[in-house]
């Protein structure tokens, strides 16, 4: 679409992994900002578009692959607002908590992946509540709640293109892989509230699907919300199965993995795999599964 621009953050150095969606109307709106660690690049995208005053950043949700540059960006831009859910808004203005939680995962990784992030003063903050709407003049992203992959997780539905700009809430789909894997992160996925979300998405019907990882879709919105689902349950059926056998995470993420590449990752070549594993791994995911089993036996 003319009036979009895809800025590709080159996360991890590789392309197309995660993208910064650039809209116009009177005003400008980046969605999307990808991690600090490539800021350079988002910067490279604005100023190759033109760009010297931007008015609004917005997330769908607070991770570091989404909106890890947002304070950076805010910086270069000090005109900006910057949109977020309620529930992700504090840990904008106070990172701290944020970084600590992802160097769970991360371990020694953090800096080299993530680059850091930088607080956003509070007054450059505005809160976006299901249904709220960032009106760029000519053109509005309205808020939905898609809350699974995260609870702070919102899909912006541009009323200009009809694109709905969903993030994580449908998983992972690289160009030229055509395979989806969920997104499945821990402490806050939920199974049941992930589908609920994409069958909402597909209620909405929008004109089209563009996904933090990566870019517009050409299949179609009901094709993409089966393969969603479909791949979600088979990952569930695979994590349950593997932990009737070990409560060991990597002795699950390996049994899932065999499961995986079997069966929906079956075609990818080293380099796809690679490129999906960037994304979301194996362990992230499974371990995201394992936190919600768990509190659904701790809940019964």
């Amino acid at each position: 679409m003319a009036d979009v621009r895809v800025i590709d953050t080159k996360m991890h150095g590789r392309d197309q992994l995660t993208a910064a969606y650039l809209l116009a109307g009177d005003q400008t709106a980046l969605v999307e900002t990808g991690p600090k660690s490539t800021v350079e690049n988002v910067f490279a995208g604005l100023e190759e578009a033109g760009i010297d005053s931007l008015d609004w950043i917005v997330v769908t949700h607070i991770h570091l692959d989404h909106a890890g540059a947002a304070g950076t960006i805010a910086a270069r831009y000090p005109e900006a607002k910057v949109a977020v859910h309620p529930l992700g808004a504090q840990h904008l203005i106070d990172p701290s908590k944020l970084w600590k939680s992802a160097a769970r995962i991360y371990g020694d990784r953090m800096d080299q992946m993530w680059g850091g992030i930088d607080p956003l003063p509070e007054d450059r903050i505005r809160i976006l509540e299901d249904g709220g709407v960032v009106d760029l003049g000519g053109r509005s992203l309205r808020a939905l709640e898609t809350p699974g992959h995260a609870r702070h997780h919102h899909s912006l539905l541009d009323d200009a293109t009809g694109a709905l700009y969903c993030g994580d809430a449908l998983g992972v789909r690289l160009p030229g892989i055509g395979v989806v894997r969920p997104a499945t992160p821990p402490p806050e996925f939920d199974l049941e509230e992930a589908i609920a979300s994409i069958t909402r998405i597909r209620g909405i019907a929008p004109a089209s699907l563009w996904p933090t990882h990566y870019g517009p879709q050409d299949a179609s919105i009901d094709e993409l919300c089966e393969e969603a689902v479909e791949a979600l349950l088979q990952w569930g059926g695979w994590v349950r199965a593997a932990r009737d056998r070990s409560s060991d995470l990597k002795e699950v993420t390996e049994l899932v993995r065999a499961e995986a590449a079997a069966v929906l990752e079956r075609s990818l070549s080293e380099e796809q795999a690679a490129r999906m594993e960037q994304t979301t791994s194996y362990e992230m995911n499974v371990s995201g599964y394992m936190r919600h089993f768990d509190r659904l036996e701790r809940a019964r």
